[in-house]
C-alpha cells in the first residue's frame, strides 16, 4: 500500500484526532494538509517505513500538534498570530493608501526639519540636537552650562510650536 491510499482509507479518522488536537480551529483542514504535504516530502523510502511501521496516524498527529502549539510554526504565524493579523489585514490596508501615508509622514518631517533650520540660533540648536540628533536634555545642560529645567522648558516651547504649526488635520505648506 502506498501513503496516498493510507491516507484516502484513514482520512477520516485522522482528521477528527487532528481536530481533537486543535480543539476545532477553523483552519484545522488546513494544517491537516500542510502535515500531509510534509510528510510526502521526507520522500518514499520515509513514508513506505512509516507504512509498514505503522506509524503514519502517529507522525501525522504529532506533526499537528507540534505546528498548533509552536509559536514559530508556518501555520502558527499564518492563522493563529492575532497580532500579525491585527498588523496585516487585507480589508484594512491597501498597499497603495500605506505608501501614501508614508511619504505624507516622510514629507512632514521634512517641513518641520526646514521649519527648525528657520527658528532662531538658540532654539534651532536646542531643537536640532534634542528632537534631530537625540540628544537628551541632561547632556545638552552639562555642554551648555545651562539649569535643565531651562532646556527642558524651552524644548516644550519648541515642541508646542511645531504641533501647533503642523497640526495634522489642518496640515498645509506654511509657506
Amino acid at each position: 500500500m502506498n501513503i496516498n491510499k493510507y491516507i484516502q482509507l484513514n482520512y477520516n479518522e485522522i482528521i477528527k484526532k487532528v481536530n481533537a488536537v486543535t480543539k476545532g480551529h477553523q483552519n484545522t483542514n488546513d494544517l491537516f494538509n500542510d502535515c500531509i504535504v510534509s510528510l510526502l516530502e521526507k520522500g518514499k523510502e520515509y513514508t513506505d517505513k512509516l507504512i509498514k511501521d505503522n506509524k503514519v496516524q502517529h507522525y501525522l498527529i504529532k506533526m499537528a500538534y507540534i505546528q498548533f502549539n509552536s509559536s514559530t510554526s508556518p501555520f502558527h504565524i499564518k492563522y493563529r498570530n492575532h497580532k500579525h493579523l491585527q498588523e496585516y489585514d487585507v480589508n484594512k490596508h491597501d498597499k497603495g493608501e500605506e505608501k501614501k501615508q508614508v511619504e505624507n509622514i516622510d514629507n512632514l518631517a521634512k517641513d518641520i526639519k526646514i521649519y527648525i533650520g528657520k527658528l532662531p540660533v538658540y532654539e534651532r540648536t536646542l531643537a536640532e540636537k534634542h528632537f534631530i540628533s537625540g540628544i537628551s536634555q541632561r547632556k545638552m545642560s552639562d555642554f551648555y552650562n545651562i539649569n535643565r529645567k531651562y532646556i527642558k522648558e524651552d524644548l516644550h516651547n519648541i515642541q508646542k510650536n511645531i504641533k501647533m504649526v503642523f497640526n495634522r488635520e489642518k496640515y498645509k505648506d506654511y509657506e
